[in-house]
């Protein structure tokens, strides 16, 4: 009987160690400053006054080399976390390992930033989704980036059937990226976060909270810092005219303004060649006309002298002498001379005609080319002035639509030169600040810094969208595709 406790015993003792085993080697776990006992002492340390914690999927752990809005909100999970910041390091891609983290966490999250591109293709991609429920609090958000075709519709990655799968865990939202609302930690492939972009989004912010009122600065931005709230109450005119000029202009516009001033420029050159092509016609027909007319004249020159010629061989001959016989012959053969020389001339108008006529026609062909070419340039004007006219109302749509922005709809312009002219003053002034000699820091990119500090996932609450108005929207998009935020709110 002893023998068989004793059995049991180290059996249990086995069992034991293979299951601390397979926690400390299940390929998680905890990264931190060393000046720190443990993770759990890092933790609460960085979280002791907080009750927003937010976790980034793929990304090392290290501040990104542009965005300097990393806060100490901030855990970071990949493969292998950076141990100068407090992370995660394992593979989230192996759905087992969120339950791991869930007991390594001492308290849940309230938002997850995906890697925008890792995710969106992984086969488990909604496995992985749902695991998020086991280190979210309620109400937590996982958030995710996909592609919106506007013309079909429909988002690239994302289906209806995958919206309904999720739909039994979580409230789906949607927002569109603008570069601050939405903007994503993620660093894996910086191309996706483009510079412009980003500032753009920047700028808008700044335009709502230069418009709100000191009771919304605050609710529109929960963590506002107080040197963004006093620096927003003395935003100017002529700064709020420069954002909004930025805010509309874009490497799209500028390559839309470019094509339309090449096509006016080609219009410009087909028109020169219509003219100088009008005046050789006008000149060929002057010329072919002049010749007709002489040729006509000279037929009428040889009729005359045939018949003066026939008249004087009849009447000499019955009435001269032998004597004026001969000086009519010679008459006649001088007129005969005189008559083939008329005819020789004739022949030569002629050929002078035909060849005139031959030019003309010639002419009047690639008269015809130039036309089709400048009415083939105009379409393609008419396109591009719609196109600007088309980007520039979708731009300002969005202002519209919104409850601080459309106070700025004034700023609106509607004719086209005055579109261009802005688009122009606007990147004049980006390289104007860019070049400057002492490249101090402008009044903007302060307010900036200050918003990069005060983002907080509520900021995508308070502006996600319905899916009806993203399918509105994308009728008058003038792009194919819009980049939307979906957010994934735990039940």
């Amino acid at each position: 009987m002893r023998k068989s406790y004793a059995i049991i015993a180290i059996f249990s003792i086995i069992l034991c160690v293979a299951a601390k085993d397979k926690v400390e080697f299940s390929g998680i776990y905890g990264t931190f400053n060393e000046k720190y006992k443990s993770f759990d002492n890092a933790f609460s340390q960085q979280f002791k006054d907080k009750n927003d914690i937010w976790l980034v999927l793929g990304n090392r752990g290290a501040m990104n080399y542009y965005r300097d809005r990393f806060s100490k909100n901030w855990i970071f999970w990949d493969d292998y976390s950076s141990s100068d910041s407090l992370g995660i390091s394992g593979d989230f891609f192996n759905l087992k390992n969120w339950k791991e983290v869930s007991r390594l966490l001492p308290k849940k999250v309230n938002y997850i930033a995906a890697d925008f591109n890792d995710l969106v293709n992984y086969p488990k991609r909604n496995n992985l989704i749902k695991a998020s429920k086991n280190i979210l609090n309620s109400k937590g958000i996982f958030c995710v980036e996909d592609i919106y075709d506007n013309r079909k519709k429909q988002f690239q990655h994302f289906t209806d059937k995958d919206f309904e799968q999720l739909s039994e865990d979580f409230d789906i939202k949607y927002s569109y990226w603008d570069g601050y609302i939405s903007s994503l930690p993620y660093t894996s492939d910086q191309s996706a976060n483009k510079r412009s972009d980003i500032f753009k989004g920047l700028e808008m912010m700044i335009l709502r909270l230069a418009a709100a009122n000191s009771e919304e600065k605050k609710k529109m931005l929960p963590c506002i810092t107080f040197k963004l709230y006093v620096r927003s109450l003395f935003v100017n005119n002529d700064l709020i005219g420069k954002l909004v000029r930025d805010i509309a202009d874009s490497t799209q516009l500028r390559k839309l303004i470019r094509i339309y001033e090449e096509d006016l420029e080609k219009e410009k050159q087909i028109n020169e060649l219509i003219d100088k092509e009008k005046k050789e016609i006008e000149s060929l027909k002057k010329d072919i006309d002049n010749f007709s007319r002489m040729i006509k004249l000279s037929g009428g020159v040889k009729k005359g002298l045939e018949s003066i010629s026939k008249n004087i061989e009849s009447v000499y001959r019955k009435y001269l002498t032998s004597d004026l016989r001969k000086d009519s012959f010679s008459i006649q053969s001088k007129m005969s001379k005189f008559m083939n020389k008329t005819n020789n001339n004739s022949e030569d108008l002629q050929k002078q005609l035909d060849e005139k006529k031959n030019m003309l026609v010639i002419s009047e062909r690639n008269f015809s080319i130039l036309q089709n070419r400048l009415e083939v340039i105009r379409s393609y004007i008419k396109d591009s002035v719609d196109k600007i006219l088309k980007y520039n109302d979708e731009i300002f749509f969005r202002f519209e639509g919104d409850k601080y922005l459309k106070s700025y709809m004034s700023y609106k312009k509607e004719k086209l030169e005055d579109i261009i002219s802005d688009s122009k003053d606007s990147d004049d002034e980006f390289w104007s600040e860019y070049d400057s000699f002492w490249n101090s820091v402008s009044n903007t990119e302060v307010l900036a810094t200050e918003l990069e500090k005060s983002w907080s996932p509520d900021i995508l609450i308070q502006n996600t969208i319905p899916l009806e108005k993203i399918k509105t929207d994308a009728e008058r998009k003038i792009s194919d595709t819009s980049k939307i935020v979906i957010l994934f709110i735990k039940k």
